[in-house]
C-alpha cells in the first residue's frame, strides 16, 4: 500500500497520457497535419488536446527548430513532412516536462507554505494585512471585469512569506514564483479558477487577521490540495 503524507502520494506518480494520445491519433486520422497544412491556432490546438497553449506552444517550438514545422512571418505555421508521429512525441514531451514540474513545485509547496502561513499569523504586521487585503481587493476587481490575476496571485504568497520577516522564506517564495510562472497564465485560470484562488486568499487573510497559526495553516493547506488535484498538470488529474 502507498505510503502518504497528508493524503498525498509519497514519490512522483507518473500522469497517464493515454486519453491525450487518443486525441492526437484521432485528430491525424481526421485528415489534420498533413504535409503542406496550416496548423490551427495554439488555442484551438490546446483546446483540442485537452492542455495548455504553452504546452502546445513548446512543442511547436522544438518541431520548427527541427525542421518538421515552419512558421512564416504573419502567416502561420506550416507542416513540413508527411509523419506526424514525431507532432505526436512533441506534444506528448512538452506536457510530460510540465507535469513533472508542476509536481516538483507542488511537492514544496506543500512542505513549505502551510508553516509560512502559520508564521505568518503569528508575526504579521496591520500595514502587512493591509497589503494582502489589497491585492484580493485587486483580485475581486479583476474577476468582476473577466481579467487575469495570475500575477496578483504571485504577489499574494510573496506578500505572505513577507509577513514571517524571515528573508529564506521570501526568497524562496520569490523563485518560486519565477518556477510557477507557466502554472498561472490565462489560459489556466478561467472565472472559475480566480473565484476559487480569491475565495481562498480571502480565508487565509481572515485567519492572519485573528492571528490564528492553526486556520492559516489548515486554509493554505487545503488552497494548495485543491490546486493538486484540479489544476491541468496534476498527476491525480482524470
Amino acid at each position: 500500500m502507498t505510503k502518504t503524507v497528508d493524503s498525498l502520494p509519497i514519490g512522483r506518480p507518473r500522469r497517464s497520457y493515454s486519453k491525450l494520445s487518443e486525441r492526437l491519433r484521432q485528430f491525424m486520422e481526421d485528415g489534420n497535419f498533413r504535409d503542406g497544412d496550416k496548423l490551427p491556432p495554439e488555442r484551438a490546438l490546446a483546446e483540442s488536446f485537452g492542455v495548455s497553449r504553452s504546452s502546445v506552444r513548446e512543442a511547436i517550438r522544438a518541431l520548427a527548430e527541427k525542421g518538421l514545422l515552419e512558421s512564416r512571418h504573419g502567416d502561420g505555421t506550416y507542416v513540413r513532412v508527411p509523419d506526424m508521429e514525431p507532432l505526436k512525441t512533441a506534444i506528448l514531451e512538452a506536457v510530460d516536462s510540465e507535469g513533472l514540474l508542476f509536481d516538483e513545485v507542488m511537492e514544496y509547496r506543500k512542505l513549505v507554505e502551510p508553516s509560512i502561513a502559520e508564521l505568518a499569523a503569528l508575526r504579521r504586521t496591520p500595514e502587512q494585512l493591509g497589503k494582502l487585503k489589497i491585492i484580493a481587493c485587486d483580485q475581486q476587481r479583476r474577476l468582476m471585469v473577466g481579467e487575469s490575476d495570475g500575477d496578483l496571485d504571485a504577489q499574494f504568497h510573496l506578500a505572505l512569506a513577507e509577513c514571517t520577516g524571515n528573508r529564506m522564506f521570501i526568497d524562496a517564495i520569490s523563485r518560486l514564483n519565477d518556477l510557477y510562472a507557466g502554472g498561472r497564465t490565462p489560459d489556466l485560470r478561467d472565472a472559475q479558477w480566480r473565484e476559487f484562488s480569491l475565495s481562498s486568499h480571502l480565508r487565509i487573510i481572515d485567519a492572519l487577521e485573528r492571528q490564528s497559526p492553526e486556520d492559516a495553516r489548515k486554509e493554505l493547506d487545503g488552497h494548495l490540495d485543491t490546486i493538486i488535484h484540479k489544476h491541468i498538470f496534476s498527476t491525480t488529474r482524470d
